[in-house]
């Protein structure tokens, strides 16, 4: 899960000018790093939520608004304090606080990573038999 998350994070910060990198290098680390630390986010959301939004088909999680509100919040916690440390810790990092990298960073990317959380541990749960 997390190396996906990576990926993703990597392929709209290189496509995009909304964080600037001075090598490809750091933002392969960076990313990597990045999908790490909403990796986590997802650990602590399924904490958090409760037992019948983790039971439910996408479609019905995707309805249970007050959940998935909480499940964005707690995930995009962990996006922005994981970029706002790349920021600062990482060399060569700038960050351009825009209005559309806000939207990706504070709801879509938590939201990408909630759809897949939830397919694969549909997929885990079928194969496994639950």
């Amino acid at each position: 899960m997390w190396l996906t998350l990576s990926v993703i994070f990597f392929l709209v910060e290189y496509a995009t000018t909304w964080l600037e990198v001075v090598t490809l290098g750091g933002l392969v680390a960076g990313a990597v790093i990045e999908g790490f630390i909403v990796n986590m986010g997802l650990g602590l959301m399924w904490l958090i939520v409760s037992k019948p939004f983790k039971q439910a088909e996408l479609s019905e999680a995707m309805a249970m608004y007050t959940e998935l509100a909480k499940a964005i919040v707690v995930v995009a916690a962990f996006v922005w304090e994981g970029v706002i440390t790349l920021a600062k810790l990482m060399p060569g990092y700038t960050m351009h606080t825009t209005l559309p990298h806000l939207i990706f960073l504070l709801l879509v990317y938590p939201l990408v990573g909630i759809v897949l959380e939830i397919l694969i541990r549909k997929r885990s749960n079928l194969v496994n038999g639950n």
